[in-house]
């Protein structure tokens, strides 16, 4: 048995109009008139803007041109509905437009899915933060309590990872270092002196001054945390401070003899507020120093041991009490 267009027609379950070129009705099919609540005497034949003037899916509103794709949304019974307009031009044998297709396509089920599945993902990408923070947390914990540990067996002054890091950000901040990149010099400056766990006991903690051997051995120690730290991603952009902070502006530091801007931004701060910490606490190897005589050192210092801009910036900050 032959198909039958027309019976084609009325089967499509997505709405359909057709419009000719004056833009009057010319045919309809069954789930237009149904979403119309409409006979097809009361539309055939009768102009487009009459038909669908008020009609949630804007058909009235594309009917100068051949081609487009549009959606409308729009509440029925308390629910939210969501359609897909498509309007195609029809041919003649001469490939003239004699009129235009317009299908209606019920995309709500596929906007629900849409939905379920951003809410889905805003939930795993909240759980992935969560997870995210918890192990950063993890790290840093550790981080804190490798630096405790060398406090504890260099005899450090209490506190000083601590104070040091601290100062470190502000000056950083101060000179305009983004947050996402102050997190790593955080790090670095906790880890500063990560190098010092191999440097043998009777080295590490003599009293008295170093022999050349020793002070050469002393000096491996940036050396060292580069070796450490260097294999751990999670640290790589935290290295410059444990590798670089006993370079000097004038070229004579260690380990590599780095000079002015060649030696990282976040060592040259940090070289600053180390020593700035160093002279200002009581250790057993030396007195505080007073806060006049610390300063005088630093304007002493800048241009030889440290950047003179990071010591100008740095000074400001103590005058400011920022610091």
């Amino acid at each position: 048995m032959p198909i039958n267009r027309y019976q084609v027609f009325e089967s499509i379950m997505d709405p359909v109009v057709i419009l000719d070129n004056e833009n009057m009705v010319v045919d309809i099919n069954r789930a237009m008139l149904d979403l119309l609540d409409m006979d097809a005497d009361h539309v055939v034949g009768k102009p487009a803007k009459q038909v669908f003037q008020g009609f949630p899916i804007p058909i009235a509103k594309y009917t100068s041109v051949s081609y487009a794709q549009t959606h409308a949304s729009f509440e029925i019974s308390g629910k939210t509905v969501h359609y897909e307009l498509s309007v195609w031009p029809i041919h003649n044998e001469l490939n003239k437009v004699v009129s235009r297709l317009y299908i209606s396509h019920d995309i709500t089920a596929l906007k629900e899915l849409e939905g379920e599945l951003r809410t889905l993902n805003q939930k795993l990408e909240a759980r992935v933060r969560e997870r995210t923070q918890a192990l950063a947390n993890s790290y840093d914990y550790t981080l804190e309590g490798w630096a405790k540990a060398l406090e504890l067996r260099d005899k450090e002054t209490e506190g000083h990872s601590r104070r040091v890091t601290a100062t470190t950000l502000i000056v950083a901040r101060e000179l305009g270092i983004p947050e996402d990149e102050l997190e790593h010099i955080r790090r670095g400056a906790i880890l500063h002196d990560i190098g010092k766990m191999a440097i043998p006991d009777d080295v590490l903690l003599k009293p008295g001054a170093l022999t050349p051997e020793e002070r050469e051995i002393m000096e491996q120690h940036p050396a060292i945390a580069y070796q450490l730290l260097e294999k751990i991603p999670y640290l790589a952009q935290a290295m410059d401070i444990p590798y670089c902070h006993h370079e000097r502006w004038d070229g004579t530091g260690y380990p590599r003899g780095l000079k002015e801007e060649e030696i990282p931004l976040p060592a040259r701060i940090f070289a600053v507020a180390d020593v700035w910490d160093a002279l200002l606490s009581d250790r057993p190897y030396s007195k505080e120093w007073k806060r006049e005589d610390a300063i005088a050192y630093l304007v002493e210092q800048a241009g030889t041991h440290f950047d003179p801009k990071i010591v100008s910036l740095f000074l400001d900050l103590v005058e400011k009490e920022l610091i």
